[in-house]
């Protein structure tokens, strides 16, 4: 059995954008140096799944955000895991800002108590996607009514370079003989 690290990486999201956001993390932790150096594994897998974090040595919960708050399949998670959550390196992202610059350009309302509740390091967000043909019928009424910009919004240098420290960070943690 290997003692490489294993990261987590749990993901809602509504229209694909944070999870391909959260699949890019997923990659950028196994993929940067650091991550290669420890040999890193890292998975990302809907929220919805419920994966249990108990044998991973970190993870990242992410969600798209709607109207400020995070989608309930994270939240859910966020609440069944906690205790579990709290014994590990947790990192918090969102998803959901659009438009040059981001608007809405504050952190989703429940951002702040879900870090408490997990003990999470860090909270992120991203800026995301808004493509109508994507959208409902009534989701793209209110995308029209607001005048939302449309397009792909993601920074992908971000992403992968907020993978990159986390797995510094991760890799750091542990004991020096293992390098």
């Amino acid at each position: 059995m290997s003692d490489a690290p294993r990261v987590l990486v749990v993901v809602a999201s509504r229209h694909g954008a944070t999870a391909e956001i959260a699949a890019a993390l997923a990659r950028g932790l196994a993929g940067c140096a650091a991550g290669r150096g420890v040999g890193l594994s890292a998975v990302a897998v809907p929220a919805e799944q419920r994966p249990d974090p108990g044998p991973y040595d970190a993870v990242l919960l992410g969600s798209a955000v709607y109207a400020g708050r995070w989608l309930d399949p994270a939240r859910q998670y966020a609440t069944l895991f906690a205790d579990s959550l709290r014994g590990r390196p947790v990192w918090l992202f969102s998803s959901g800002p659009i438009g040059e610059p981001p608007f809405p350009p504050d952190e989703p309302h429940d951002a702040a108590p879900l870090s408490v509740l997990t003990g999470a390091r860090e909270h992120r967000v991203f800026p995301g996607r808004l493509e109508k043909d994507r959208l409902s019928f009534g989701e793209r009424a209110v995308v029209t009514a607001m005048r939302a910009p449309v397009g792909d919004f993601r920074d992908w240098e971000a992403v992968a370079g907020w993978a990159a420290g986390i797995a510094a960070t991760v890799a750091g943690a542990l004991p020096a003989a293992q390098f």
